[in-house]
């Protein structure tokens, strides 16, 4: 698959919201940005196994689309499409997984979640809940990114200091609120520490989501 971009939308299309049409603005704007990237974007219902045909890719990242914050080990679709769903992280990689992962990718997994590398007095961080289970379910080569604030999904302008488009993330610093290039606010994450007892084999659940 010659993309540097797969955007991972783990619900239905019905069910996608704004992700879709961010994806495609995304795409659209990829001549403004610094390095130009090429999107696809697969859903969950979307037929057969798309991702099986990444191969190593080492070069070409995939991207969770989902709501989140800080320590919540579900995502989420948009509000006011249709029916509102909370996934946890295991179930979103295992659709990963039923949608064709390869064991052999050696690319990174970007929860493109807010908060998503943030963690709370209860819960590790999503991505952190991703890698872990990615590694319990055999996935050794890759690793998962998350971010430290809101996420924005379309490449936008920082600053006049900046010639390109980015995508941003709005952090505290000393009480007031920054927005930097979401690469500047990243971490990563390998997977190899035990999922918490309270955390394994969550169900997706709809409307409203459960205590975290």
């Amino acid at each position: 698959m010659t993309v540097d971009r797969l955007v991972f939308i783990p619900f239905k299309r019905d069910q996608a919201g704004d992700f879709i049409a961010e994806t495609k603005k995304a795409e659209a704007l990829g001549a403004s940005t610094h390095h130009g990237r090429k999107f696809a974007l697969v859903c969950y219902d979307d037929p057969g196994k798309p991702l099986a045909s990444l191969g190593f890719s080492p070069m070409t990242r995939v991207m969770i689309a989902g709501h989140g914050s800080a320590g919540r080990p579900y995502v989420s679709n948009s509000a006011g499409y249709g029916q509102k769903e909370y996934l946890p992280y295991n179930v979103v990689v295992d659709r990963l997984i039923e949608k064709g992962l390869p064991k052999r990718y050696l690319g990174a997994i970007s929860c493109d979640v807010c908060y998503s590398s943030i963690k709370n007095d209860n819960n590790p961080a999503f991505a952190d809940l991703v890698a872990r289970y990615l590694h319990k379910k055999g996935y050794r080569l890759a690793h998962t990114i998350g971010y430290l604030g809101p996420l924005g999904a379309v490449p936008e302008k920082i600053s006049d200091k900046h010639k390109f488009l980015h995508r941003v993330v709005d952090l505290m610093k000393d009480g007031v609120e920054v927005t930097v290039k979401s690469t500047d606010a990243k971490e990563r994450f390998l997977g190899a520490r035990s999922i918490p007892r309270h955390l394994e084999n969550l169900a997706a659940v709809a409307n409203t989501c459960p205590a975290y």
